[in-house]
C-alpha cells in the first residue's frame, strides 16, 4: 500500500480550491499547494486529484495501473472502478493514451448537465502556442498550449463544445500544476 497526503484532510482542501480556481479560470495552469507521493503509473499530481475528487459515489475508469496504485486508490477514496469510460464520473488519460470518444461519454442531461464526466488527461506540460480559448470565465481571450495531449484533441474538444450545455469536462495535469477546460470554453485552433 502506497501512502497518501501526509494531512489528508487539509490537503485535499488546498487540492479542491486549485480545482475550483483552474476551472474559474479555464486555461490558467495553478499550481497544485501540495502533492502526495507518486503511485506507480500515475503522475504525483493526477493522484493528489484523484484522493481530492474521487470518493465511494464516484466511478472512475483507469487505464491499465500496477495492482497496488489501484489498491491505494480505493483504500484512501473509497471509489468504485468503471468497466467503461462509458460509466465512468471520471476517466483518467494517462501521458501518451488515446482519447477515448467524447461522444459516448457521460453528457449530462437537459435536467441535469451537471451528471457528466471529467476527463483527468496527464500532459507533459503547458505553453501557449496551440489554441485561444474564450467564453465564461475568460477575462479576454487567452493563449493555450499543452504538451503531450492525445491526438486530434483540440478538434474533438470543438466537438464536445457544440453540445454545450451537456458535454464533458476536463482537468489538464502537468507534473506540478493543472488547467482546467469547461465545456463552456470556447476554442480556435492556430
Amino acid at each position: 500500500m502506497h501512502s497518501a497526503f501526509a494531512h489528508p484532510v487539509d490537503d485535499a482542501q488546498q487540492t479542491f480550491r486549485a480545482v475550483l480556481s483552474a476551472m474559474a479560470e479555464p486555461l490558467l495552469p495553478r499550481a497544485l499547494p501540495v502533492l502526495p507521493p507518486a503511485l506507480p503509473g500515475l503522475k504525483a499530481s493526477a493522484a493528489a486529484l484523484l484522493y481530492t475528487l474521487a470518493d465511494q459515489d464516484a466511478r472512475v475508469w483507469l487505464p491499465a495501473l500496477p495492482d497496488d496504485t489501484i489498491a491505494s486508490l480505493r483504500f484512501y477514496t473509497g471509489m468504485r472502478v468503471a468497466e467503461l469510460p462509458e460509466e465512468a464520473d471520471f476517466i483518467v488519460i494517462t501521458t501518451g493514451m488515446p482519447l477515448p470518444d467524447l461522444m459516448s461519454l457521460k453528457a449530462g442531461s437537459a435536467e441535469y448537465p451537471d451528471r457528466s464526466a471529467t476527463l483527468l488527461i496527464e500532459v507533459d506540460g503547458f505553453g501557449a502556442d496551440q489554441v485561444e480559448g474564450s467564453g465564461p470565465g475568460f477575462a479576454a481571450p487567452r493563449r493555450f498550449g499543452a504538451a503531450g495531449l492525445p491526438k486530434d484533441f483540440w478538434r474533438e474538444w470543438q466537438r464536445n463544445h457544440a453540445r454545450f450545455p451537456l458535454g464533458v469536462d476536463a482537468m489538464l495535469i502537468a507534473d506540478t500544476h493543472i488547467a482546467g477546460l469547461p465545456r463552456s470554453a470556447r476554442i480556435r485552433e492556430g
